[in-house]
C-alpha cells in the first residue's frame, strides 16, 4: 500500500468516526431540572435573598428519622408557624423528582411520605414562611435507598 492509499483510509476512519460521535451525541437525553427553568432564573435573586435570610436567622433545614419515620424539620423555628414546600430533585433522572406541599405547623417538623419517592439520590430545597411571611430556603442532600 502506498502513501496515496494510506492517507485515503486514515481520512475516511477519521470522517467516520466523527460521524459516528455526531450520531451517539444526538441520541443522549438532556433533562432541564425544571421545564419551566427559564423563567425559574430570572427569580434566582429571591432564592437568593431566602438563603441569606435563614443564614441571618441561623434556621436550618435537616431531614431526621424518628421513631421509624422521616421529618424535615427547621432548627430554632419552634413556637413558630412555619408552612412551605419542598422540592425532592433527582439530579440523575428527572422522572424521579417530586414537589410535596408542607402544611401550616407549629413544631417545626414536617411528614415526609417517602413511600413517594423513588431509591435514589437527591436535592432537596426547602422553603418555607413564617406567620411574618419572612421567606426562608435550604439545601439538603438526601439519599432514599
Amino acid at each position: 500500500m502506498n502513501w496515496g492509499k494510506s492517507i485515503i483510509v486514515v481520512y475516511t476512519i477519521f470522517v467516520i468516526g466523527i460521524v459516528f460521535l455526531v450520531f451517539k451525541s444526538s441520541q443522549q437525553k438532556i433533562d432541564l431540572v425544571d421545564p419551566n427553568y427559564y423563567q425559574q432564573e430570572i427569580q434566582f435573586q429571591k432564592e437568593i435573598d431566602d438563603s441569606n435570610n435563614a443564614n441571618i436567622h441561623h434556621y436550618r433545614a435537616k431531614i431526621m428519622k424518628e421513631n421509624g419515620q422521616e421529618f424535615i424539620a427547621v432548627d430554632s423555628g419552634c413556637g413558630k408557624i412555619l408552612y412551605g414546600d419542598a422540592q425532592f430533585y433527582c439530579p440523575s433522572d428527572s422522572k424521579k423528582d417530586v414537589k410535596m406541599i408542607l402544611p401550616q405547623t407549629t413544631d417545626s417538623k414536617w411528614k415526609v411520605p417517602v413511600v413517594a419517592l423513588k431509591s435514589a439520590s437527591y436535592k432537596v430545597k426547602v422553603k418555607w414562611n413564617n406567620e411574618h411571611s419572612e421567606s426562608f430556603q435550604a439545601v439538603i442532600d438526601y439519599v432514599k435507598e
